[in-house]
């Protein structure tokens, strides 16, 4: 299923290094487990499950990050739902978990270039360089009020997700910093 994303933005903003790009939409599932179930619905699924919290595990399609004790959350590409339908709702037959279909909650920015920490330490506090916050890690963190999960994919590069409310304040935001540089 493909969900309008109702923001009217621009594919990409850039300025420099420095690159913001509103992504495609996404299938997004929400995982609740049990830690002594989550080696066997690795194994089920197929699902590369971080086991370190704030971790996070990439492969072509799919983005897996662990975001709490019990929780993960699944980011893919919309030609794997289908799939993960599936496999999911097996995993719900054979396991106590919670697994919830969240596509519609969020939106995606890719940012990216070597200016991409600065832009986003205009609205977040964390301390983004790389020792701190390597390749793979996730966090939730505040960007300005918007509440948002940042995952950094390489060392230039950051996925942001915000619910869809947010979008269109944040496209704003990046908008305006990039126009000013």
């Amino acid at each position: 299923m493909s969900f309008d994303q109702a923001i009217d933005i621009p594919e990409i903003f850039d300025a420099d290094d420095l690159r913001v790009t509103l992504l495609k939409e996404k299938a997004r599932y929400s995982l609740r487990l049990k830690s002594q179930d989550v080696t066997a619905i690795k194994k089920a699924s197929g699902l590369k499950l971080p086991a370190k919290i704030m971790g996070s595990t990439r492969t072509k399609d799919i983005i897996c990050a662990k975001l709490g004790p019990d929780e993960w959350i699944v980011i893919a590409d919309p030609t794997q739902k289908v799939k993960l339908d599936k496999t999911l709702a097996k995993v719900s037959k054979e396991f106590t978990c919670s697994i919830t279909e969240i596509s519609h909650r969020n939106v995606g920015f890719e940012i990216s270039g070597s200016e991409a920490a600065q832009l986003i330490n205009v609205g977040c506090p964390m301390d983004l360089s790389l020792d701190k916050f390597p390749v793979g890690k996730a966090v939730r963190t505040l960007f300005e009020s918007a509440s948002i999960l940042l995952i950094r994919t390489d060392e230039h590069s950051f996925h942001l997700e915000c619910w869809r409310s947010f979008g269109p304040y944040l496209r704003d935001f990046f908008a305006r910093v990039i126009s000013t540089r």
